[in-house]
């Protein structure tokens, strides 16, 4: 139970991203693994072809 309680009222509030959810899941750490696992294949993938990208 919050020990304070406030109650607001704004106008165009939003759009909203929730980082993180009611589980515990943060949506920023997560994309952020999902990015570098995708840039380490694509790095992998054009690294043959542009051999002075390290």
């Amino acid at each position: 139970m919050p020990e304070t309680l406030w109650h607001c009222k704004v106008k165009e509030f939003g759009p909203l991203i929730v980082a993180i959810d009611a589980y515990g899941r943060n949506y920023f750490e997560e994309k952020k693994a999902e990015y570098d696992r995708r840039k380490e294949a694509e790095i992998a993938r054009i690294l043959p072809q542009v051999g002075f990208i390290k």
